[in-house]
């Protein structure tokens, strides 16, 4: 946690103002919820004090803020507002004292774990911003990654769509932040999450997310990915190109290729620590099976240019 360094006697700054307004906010949350373009528009203003204050007056306020954004996100917000909150935290843990960023992260984690006993609006505001933390800072908290992918599990439960989503923008934002340097079982378990559990759900927006999940599985390297993996992923990604909304196979061309790009390039996939038996090897025939073949079969798929471009990169 960051150290309190507010001082007694010391001159309202204007990010200091805005910090006693958001704390006047969340305490009133008890009895009457914020008001959303209230919230809005005082974490616009936070968001761009930050930049503009200097450091020593953001240390000064630090804890108090991060503690204010943290409760409005467990209040629960709209997206708008969350996703300000979330810009917020990371830019005042970047700025600020940045050690504060894994009691945050930790915190956010013990919140997520109790989930299914808060309202799903609650629990999709704790995940961006535990995602946004990722995104920035992934590679100083990779060993919250298990525990992460398993509270993603947890979340892809809901009956709420938009939680669902927004767990699985949060496991993407973690492998991403993570650059491959986490865990093997971490891999392991998000790899089977995406596969089992996202990329035949019910709702399209979240097969977006799935599929985005797996373009960025590839994309860091494929930590512990197999050729039967790689195979195997490769394949729901064809068979997603048939899905009826376009945006949906949109988003598996691009990760078909990215897929296919790492199975025709050894050197780049990745070994997770803890896998001494993890040897690269190169997905013989991938290209034709997965590319060439299902449109020389008279399928209804279209070739998508998105997916051209994955490979070519």
């Amino acid at each position: 946690m960051a150290k309190n360094y507010v001082r007694e006697n010391v001159p309202l700054s204007r990010f200091g103002v805005l910090v006693a307004q958001l704390e006047s906010i969340v305490a009133s949350a008890a009895h009457k919820p914020p008001d959303a373009l209230l919230c809005f528009d005082l974490l616009s203003d936070l968001v761009s004090a930050i930049d503009e204050e200097p450091k020593e007056s953001i240390l000064l306020w630090q804890r108090k803020c991060e503690d204010a954004l943290y409760s409005l996100l467990v209040l629960g917000a709209r997206r708008p507002v969350r996703h300000l909150a979330s810009m917020a935290m990371t830019g005042l843990i970047a700025k600020g004292d940045g050690i504060s960023i894994y009691s945050r992260a930790s915190s956010l984690q013990g919140f997520l774990s109790d989930g299914k006993k808060s309202e799903p609006i609650r629990v999709a505001g704790a995940a961006q911003c535990l995602g946004e933390l990722y995104h920035h800072f992934g590679r100083r908290i990779t060993s919250g990654l298990l525990e992460t992918t398993n509270i993603v599990t947890k979340l892809m439960k809901f009956n709420e769509d938009f939680v669902r989503q927004e767990a699985l923008h949060m496991l993407q934002n973690a492998l991403e932040g993570s650059g491959g340097s986490a865990a093997a079982s971490a891999y392991t378990e998000a790899f089977r999450l995406i596969m089992r559990l996202a990329v035949g759900d019910k709702s399209f927006t979240v097969r977006i997310a799935a599929a985005r999940c797996l373009r960025a599985f590839a994309n860091v390297g494929g930590p512990g990915l197999g050729i039967a993996e790689l195979d195997h992923s490769a394949s729901c990604c064809v068979k997603a190109l048939e899905d009826p909304v376009p945006s949906v196979r949109d988003a598996f061309a691009e990760a078909l290729g990215a897929v296919l790009a790492l199975g025709m390039n050894p050197e780049a996939q990745v070994q997770p620590r803890g896998n001494s038996q993890f040897a690269p090897k190169k997905l013989e025939g991938g290209l034709q099976k997965h590319l060439v073949m299902p449109f020389m079969k008279g399928s209804s798929i279209c070739i998508n240019v998105k997916l051209i471009r994955e490979i070519m990169v």
